[in-house]
């Protein structure tokens, strides 16, 4: 039911209800998704560490969960009639250290700018009730791969594959779980 109604808030977006978009919440959409901690930035930063690591976690299936978060943010986009990059501007320019654990940290980083991001961009669409829920679920996501970073650099940089499983099945069911480790392990 949870997830029914997540779903029918991002079908129904507020200019249907005849609220115009603000130029503020028009850039706050564009930000999520090209701005430094957005979608874009973290995709290619999640892409250039399995280019180091190999398929790695909990890198790989953060990197389903980031294409997740690009696919619902520019439906957002198109929805609202908002103009955007299609072309990530992010992939191959970010430079990684090879070192598992300092990558992590790097990427623990980048999951704290997004979550600041998403949590700053809810208060910009207190009025659209559609990218708020959006913005929610993306700062609980971000929250939800930060405490995963944690844990794999308290374990040298990566988690083992039964223990990001394990945790998507504790996710089961919850509308974030796609948006952390994409659609393969989330129902």
């Amino acid at each position: 039911m949870r997830r029914l109604v997540f779903l029918l808030i991002l079908a129904l977006p507020a200019f249907a209800q005849g609220i115009p978009l603000t130029t503020a919440a028009r850039e706050g959409l564009t930000e999520l998704l090209v701005a430094p901690g957005g979608a874009y930035q973290s995709y290619a930063l999640y892409a250039k560490a399995l280019s180091i690591l190999g398929p790695a976690e909990p890198y790989r299936h953060f990197l389903d969960g980031e294409r997740t978060k690009v696919e619902a943010i520019r439906r957002a986009l198109r929805t609202y009639g908002v103009s955007f990059p299609q072309k990530n501007p992010y992939l191959g320019t970010v430079r990684l250290p090879k070192d598992p654990e300092a990558l992590a940290r790097m990427a623990l980083a980048l999951e704290v700018k997004s979550v600041y991001l998403a949590r700053r961009l809810s208060r910009v669409f207190a009025d659209y009730a559609d990218l708020k829920t959006l913005a929610r679920t993306l700062e609980a996501a971000d929250q939800t791969q930060a405490k995963l970073l944690r844990m794999a650099i308290a374990q040298g940089g990566t988690l083992g594959t039964d223990v990001v499983r394990g945790l998507a099945r504790d996710l089961a069911g919850d509308p974030v779980c796609p948006f952390v480790f994409g659609k393969g392990l989330c129902p």
